[in-house]
């Protein structure tokens, strides 16, 4: 393990790693403005303890930031950190860099990556974020073949994974300032704006349920705008929703 002190602009303390079973297990134990990387994570995980297929030469990374005023103040900060991710994706020159709600880094219809927040203690949370570099998942899982994909099969000018754990960092710092500043409903503007085109998609219910029709953003408070074949809006509430799954 190597600790590298002051990196990006918010001089975060980075503890590297080999090899680690969940970066935000081990970042779970540090203070504020710390983060864990790891080259290969044996355990990595998604929403709801999905499997997070996390093999080596992509970027697992996993942040601890401040969260004061506990949990309800930060409710949304995954969409703001999302807004912040998709610009750094584009400063790198990805085309079509967007966010699948809730979490989701895609390119196109092919997924990038993805993020994980979760509350370390009363004042602070995780932000786990993973990328595909110059790894390949699908050896290990044939079926992400079809619906992922990696940043060296989409850009030309790759930067190396120390450049990237400075630009992803900055994102998460520069996400938090605004977050403190504009709250939930700056990052819902912002994303309503990109999400332009309604999406077709079937939602899983937590209470077992379904419902479909076509994303079309969300409301204020994060609920999820769909709209019926009658091109009736209605609303899903955003922690009803177990998965959600575009229809290409």
């Amino acid at each position: 393990m190597n600790v590298a002190n002051g990196i990006g602009n918010a001089g975060w303390r980075v503890f590297h790693y080999a090899e680690a079973d969940s970066t935000n297990d081990l970042a779970r134990e540090l203070h504020p403005w710390s983060a864990v990387r790891a080259d290969l994570q044996r355990s990595g995980r998604g929403r709801f303890g999905r499997v997070f297929v996390s093999d080596r030469g992509g970027l697992w990374i996993s942040a601890i930031l401040p969260a004061e005023g506990g949990p309800k103040k930060w409710a949304g900060f995954s969409l703001m950190v999302g807004c912040h991710l998709v610009r750094m994706l584009e400063d790198i020159q990805v085309a079509g860099a967007r966010l699948r709600w809730p979490n989701d880094l895609m390119k196109g219809k092919k997924k990038l990556g993805g993020l994980l927040i979760e509350q370390s203690a009363p004042e602070s949370m995780i932000v786990g974020f993973g990328l595909n570099v110059t790894n390949s998942p699908w050896e290990l899982d044939p079926s992400l073949e079809s619906i992922s994909t990696s940043l060296a099969r989409e850009i030309s000018n790759l930067p190396d994974l120390e450049e990237l754990v400075v630009r992803t960092l900055d994102a998460l710092a520069d996400a938090h300032l605004e977050m403190s500043t504009g709250g939930q409903e700056s990052a819902i503007r912002q994303l309503n704006a990109r999400w332009t085109q309604p999406a077709p998609v079937h939602i899983e219910l937590s209470d077992g349920g379904v419902a479909s029709g076509h994303f079309v953003g969300l409301d204020l408070k994060g609920n999820l705008r769909i709209l019926d074949p009658s091109n009736r809006e209605f609303l899903v509430p955003h922690q009803s929703v177990e998965k959600l799954i575009e229809i290409n």
